[in-house]
């Protein structure tokens, strides 16, 4: 990966946290209303809002520490560790599939040049890996 490019791009993905995760967030909720049963709403926090702080920002820096660093193998020790722990909260493959999916898709949206376009992609193409791998692990395990 181009280090360049990737620092230009986790640094976009900063500027552009907030918007990225409300829509991944909003888009979410009214996708699956059932999250926000696992959601620990504050009197503060909408549940948009705290879908947002919890789930997608930590998805954004997760990201952003992968272009940062140039370790893949965070995001497969981070979904790895999600797929044994979130489905006891009610968060399931389908709905950890369409954050990651959604996430990269607002992202595709942003005015990127060629370089930054094919490192988004092969970012969303290791984390689909990752949580597949990491879910169908787990499946097996249960049988």
């Amino acid at each position: 990966m181009d280090t360049t490019i990737a620092d230009q791009l986790a640094h976009r993905l900063s500027q552009e946290h907030a918007l990225i995760c409300q829509r991944v967030a909003t888009r979410m909720l009214d996708r699956f209303p059932e999250l926000q049963r696992s959601l620990r709403l504050e009197e503060n926090y909408s549940p948009i809002e705290r879908l947002s702080e919890v789930a997608v920002e930590r998805l954004n820096e997760l990201v952003r520490s992968v272009l940062l660093f140039d370790l893949p193998s965070l995001a497969d020790n981070e979904l790895e560790w999600a797929s044994g722990v979130l489905p006891r909260r009610g968060v399931t493959f389908e709905h950890q599939d369409a954050m990651v999916r959604w996430f990269f898709e607002e992202v595709r949206q942003l005015p990127l040049n060629e370089g930054e376009q094919a490192v988004i992609i092969t970012t969303e193409q290791h984390f689909l890996r990752a949580l597949y791998h990491a879910y169908g692990k787990k499946l097996q395990e249960q049988s």
